[in-house]
């Protein structure tokens, strides 16, 4: 495992055991050797999707594309956190990103407590003009809702989502950027990382998947100390 995971992993570690009435989490740090079995297509499958350099790569061909917007397009890798209600990813978001089409994101499957599907939350990296005329992390609750700029280009950003209050918490780098309380949302079934193929080839990098049940102090203290570590470590560029 390399330094800047160690650091981060030793400051989380701090964080679960000061909070371990409040937290059971699982942590996916995607080092060289780990095992990606457990996750399995959702639509469409990316043209690659590896671990490289103890980070997860996912590969987009831009000419696998059906183009016109296909249902298809959209080619990810599902995971199942039945019963979690947090779950967060470092998602590199490359300055080459540049055109006006959807990129890449962290959606979930909300379930509520007959544990039926009830919201598609979804933080998605999208170029300029797509929903909004400044690129950003777009924000989907039921449609295309807020988009937030919190975020750095040619970095590593954390973007997480906690069920709270009956419905969906989004954050961005440690803020809460957006909240709804009408899905009735209770926790998340499954993960989906995955991009949007607009015709254009790229890869998306992930590390440090997270998932569990946490409790509202519990959330605060894993989110503010995330962001510490992430602070504290230098990530490869």
């Amino acid at each position: 495992m390399n330094l800047s995971k160690l650091v981060k992993l030793a400051v989380l570690g701090s964080a679960f055991m000061t909070m371990s009435s409040h937290a059971t989490l699982v942590t996916k740090t995607f080092d060289n050797g780990d095992s990606l079995a457990d996750f399995y297509v959702d639509r469409a499958a990316p043209a690659s999707f590896q671990i490289v350099g103890n980070e997860l790569v996912m590969g987009i061909d831009g000419s696998t594309s059906t183009g016109g917007g296909s249902f298809y397009d959209t080619q990810g890798m599902k995971l199942d956190i039945t019963g979690s209600n947090y779950v967060s990813v470092d998602m590199f978001i490359d300055s080459a990103w540049t055109n006006s089409e959807r990129f890449a994101g962290l959606w979930g499957v909300g379930r509520n407590a007959a544990n039926d599907i009830s919201s598609y939350p979804i933080l998605e990296f999208q170029g300029a003009g797509v929903t909004d005329p400044s690129a950003g992390l777009a924000i989907w609750d039921n449609a295309w809702v807020d988009l937030s700029t919190l975020f750095n280009l040619d970095e590593f950003n954390t973007i997480a989502y906690k069920a709270a209050n009956n419905g969906v918490q989004y954050f961005v780098n440690g803020t809460m950027v957006y909240s709804e309380t009408a899905s009735a949302t209770i926790s998340f079934g499954e993960v989906i990382l995955n991009a949007k193929n607009d015709g254009n080839s790229f890869d998306v990098r992930y590390d440090n998947l997270t998932y569990g049940v946490v409790s509202e102090p519990g959330a605060l203290a894993l989110l503010s100390l995330g962001m510490l570590a992430m602070g504290l470590r230098r990530r490869k560029s």
